[in-house]
């Protein structure tokens, strides 16, 4: 729920997010695994076609913001005309996804893995519920897995469609180990800690499924020739990310904000009536997207 209030700040900024930079290097930290029939590709692509014609275009969004932002030079994006338009529009819709969810890897996941106390929320995020209308899939499908998934399946091979899809199910394999590790060794409830070993395999899941989504992000720059998508450094190298802890920790606050005054119609009603302590003219739910999202460009 707190992710899609995050997005729905997003989305009124994709314009900005797609702008796209000089091209620099993604290293990643995993070799692309075997590459997927295309049998299998054809079989799913109906369905994932389905999904993407029914979301909003990601381009067509009104600006967000109650007082006007500064206004920036426009970048050129004649770089994705060449691609097959399922992959343009999949990539154009879930770009802010990825880099929230690379963000959050590093941010928010990775120091949950030095607190045992606090490993029940590592594997919650690969908790579904399947209790009648009540049924849910997994934060970690629903943001990471589907958005992938969707991707794999609209570049086609000599785009990085396989080397999309190799990534994607070494990523679920070490998130699956990572939740079956933090729940193991939770100390929620437990007097003994976990043993060293049990620390060090955690680390290594968590690492696999760094190495796998720096290869994701490796094939969609090469196959968009846009690269906006960056890697995840290693523990101990968290410096060297460009990106800001800052605006994504502030980012967060303001999408709590916005849904606590009942989402972004209401917001801006509230903000009118000088409720909540706004005032006429600012955003009552908060500037940090436009700053997030505009990040490298």
């Amino acid at each position: 729920e707190r992710m899609a209030s995050v997005l729905a700040l997003a989305f009124p900024l994709c314009a900005a997010a797609l702008q796209l930079p000089a091209p620099s290097n993604v290293n990643s930290g995993a070799p692309p695994a075997a590459g997927v029939a295309l049998s299998r590709r054809a079989a799913l692509l109906g369905g994932a076609s389905a999904l993407l014609l029914s979301s909003p275009a990601a381009l067509a969004l009104e600006p967000l913001f109650l007082d006007a932002p500064a206004p920036r030079a426009k970048v050129d994006t004649s770089v994705l005309d060449e691609l097959p338009p399922k992959a343009k529009q999949a990539y154009l819709q879930y770009l802010p996804q990825l880099q929230l969810n690379a963000d959050f890897y590093l941010f928010e996941l990775m120091p949950l893995l030095a607190d045992p106390g606090r490993w029940d929320r590592i594997s919650d995020l690969s908790s579904s519920t399947d209790i009648g209308s009540a049924a849910s899939i997994s934060r970690m499908d629903r943001e990471f897995v589907t958005p992938m998934k969707i991707l794999a399946l609209s570049f086609p091979p000599d785009l990085g469609g396989e080397e999309m899809q190799a990534s994607l199910d070494v990523f679920q394999r070490s998130v699956f180990q990572l939740a079956r590790l933090a729940r193991k060794g939770s100390t929620v409830g437990n007097t003994a800690g976990p043993s060293a070993k049990e620390v060090a395999d955690l680390y290594a899941a968590w690492d696999s499924g760094r190495g796998a989504l720096n290869a994701f992000a490796d094939a969609v720059n090469e196959g968009t020739g846009a690269s906006r998508l960056l890697a995840i450094p290693p523990k101990g190298q968290e410096k060297s990310y460009p990106r800001s802890k800052a605006l994504y920790t502030q980012l967060q606050k303001d999408a709590a904000l916005c849904r606590n005054r009942g989402g972004e119609a209401l917001a801006g009603l509230w903000g009118n009536l000088m409720v909540y302590g706004t005032v006429p003219g600012v955003n009552p739910c908060g500037n940090a997207a436009q700053a997030y999202y505009s990040q490298g460009l």
